[in-house]
């Protein structure tokens, strides 16, 4: 069935190359309205690089990156090294003067490694060295 799906959609492909295949009217219906509406950004990306190469936020970014990472370290899923840098970088974003800089409420699973091993029970018994990964289940006490 896979198969037949992709050698159909292989089929269509041509006939829509460049072309949007949604049908609603505000979204640009060939490739060459996408690239009008991406060159109607130039100045405003001109604005950003100049600034960034050779205006007041030059070499910033490095900066704050290289502190960031010293300061606050990995930021794992829920972890409180993860709300440091929310906080880091809200505030830096609000001290740049930067518009409408807020948080918003999110839901993140917090996952802890536990502890984990694996034993070979035949041929022989001999204990393997593994690592489990972010919120992966635990074999049952059964085995």
């Amino acid at each position: 069935m896979k198969y037949v799906f992709l050698i159909f959609f292989m089929n269509l492909l041509p006939q829509f190359a460049g072309k949007s295949l949604r049908r609603d009217e505000s979204y640009p219906k060939t490739s060459e309205d996408v690239k009008n509406e991406i060159a109607g950004y130039t100045d405003i990306a001109k604005a950003i690089i100049d600034l960034a190469v050779h205006g007041k936020a030059q070499n910033r970014s490095y900066e704050r990156l290289a502190v960031f990472a010293d300061t606050i370290g990995p930021r794992l899923s829920g972890s409180k090294n993860l709300d440091a840098a929310i906080k880091y970088m809200f505030s830096a974003l609000q001290e740049d003067g930067l518009e409408n800089v807020h948080l918003e409420p999110v839901k993140v699973p917090h996952w802890e490694r536990g502890e984990e091993f694996a034993v070979m029970l035949e041929p022989r018994n001999h204990s393997i060295a593994i690592l489990g990964l972010g919120n992966s289940v635990a074999t049952p006490p059964e085995g």
